[in-house]
């Protein structure tokens, strides 16, 4: 939900092939090259989300590799450096791209220990593109139920693609159904989604949704019959192609309903725009932690992961992005505005999606979403 959120550097579920020469070139600042010793096994004891002995890293350099912006920048200030601060570890950022990292892991190189990607790339990448999680060296006991999809990944923030829509037009008679979003009779006025070259599953998900489907019992079959649900829609359907666009389309009234990242939405709430969240049948997305498939120091940034998931730590992190926590016992100070806006106070009417659905059917869907977003 960063207000600054980019689908550029939204991790995304596409893996675009990288240069393996660019990889060789980046000096790991905690694994990278093949000729160090061994990391090794430290006794951290009993892990405790937010916890970490002091000084238990002395030494070790990590490299945390995200989505930049007000994002990382907040991560940065309530995860990572409060973590180097209490385990001695050295904690550098860098940011992510998805053809930089297959680089890497292909070359042997790994110079990246903990990324900033969708719960879509870490499994449909698990095991080859990023390692499998040692649950024993992580508290899980705070985490969401149902947010740990795959078992290479451990949640990192809980956000979602929602309908906004604007108060001055509908503040009477709000939607409050994915069907609502394309009944232009009841609702009049042009509709934004997003044509990004990001592929995303939710966005078929919600139309599918609006059909009466259950996301969890989809078939390769329905996929084309989302995106005919869009272009059904005509002139009224505009396209967003970077999460700014979309928030720039929502202020300055261009679209009187978006299917936008929350966090676009509470940003343009926030400039000042009359547009308001609909919390029926919203898309529930949950970003992922990855450990890049070879890192040389599994341990320390298991443990990293370990202390970022504390209460405390996720509490800041809301906070300082707006993105919701991945804590149930974080506690963030929120202004009235925000608490609108935030997911985690709305999960019992959101819809999680269909992960391992999507992973075998992740080419159908890729080919569809290119036709659509091409506006073929």
């Amino acid at each position: 939900m960063s207000i600054l959120r980019d689908p550029k550097t939204r991790r995304g579920v596409s893996l675009v092939a990288g240069s393996a020469a660019l990889a060789l070139a980046l000096v790991g600042c905690s694994g990278g090259g093949g000729n160090e010793e061994p990391a090794p096994e430290r006794d951290l004891g009993t892990p405790v989300a937010g916890q970490i002995k002091e000084g238990a890293l002395d030494g070790v350099t990590l490299t945390f590799a995200g989505s930049g912006g007000v994002f990382q920048d907040g991560q940065t200030e309530a995860l990572w450096n409060p973590f180097a601060e209490a385990s001695g570890a050295k904690f550098n950022q860098d940011a992510f791209d998805a053809g930089k990292l297959k680089a890497m892991v292909d070359s042997g190189n790994v110079s990246w220990d903990i990324v900033n990607t969708t719960q879509f790339d870490t499994a449909r990448g698990c095991g080859t593109l990023y390692e499998k999680y040692d649950y024993s060296q992580i508290d899980t006991s705070k985490i969401p139920e149902g947010t740990i999809t795959d078992e290479c990944m451990v949640p990192q923030i809980l956000y979602g693609l929602v309908v906004v829509y604007n108060t001055d037009k509908f503040g009477d008679n709000p939607p409050t159904s994915a069907a609502d979003f394309f009944d232009t009779e009841k609702f009049p006025g042009k509709r934004t989604v997003s044509q990004s070259t990001y592929v995303d599953p939710q966005t078929v998900e919600f139309a599918l949704t609006a059909q009466g489907k259950d996301v969890k019992k989809l078939k390769p079959e329905d996929i084309e019959g989302a995106f005919d649900m869009y272009r059904d829609l005509g002139n009224d359907v505009i396209g967003w192609t970077t999460g700014a666009q979309a928030q720039q389309q929502l202020e300055a009234g261009e679209a009187v309903m978006g299917l936008v990242w929350s966090g676009r939405g509470y940003g343009a709430a926030n400039a000042g725009a009359p547009v308001a969240p609909m919390w029926d049948q919203w898309m529930i997305m949950v970003d992922s932690n990855g450990i890049p498939k070879g890192v040389k120091d599994k341990q320390a940034a298991f443990a990293a992961v370990n202390y970022s998931i504390g209460a405390e730590q996720q509490a800041k992190m809301t906070e300082l992005t707006s993105y919701g926590g991945v804590n149930v016992d974080a506690k963030p100070q929120m202004d009235e505005l925000l608490t609108e806006w935030m997911t985690t106070e709305h999960l019992d009417t959101g819809i999680a999606p269909n992960v391992d659905f999507w992973v075998e059917n992740y080419d159908a869907l890729s080919a569809a979403w290119a036709g659509w977003a091409t506006g073929n």
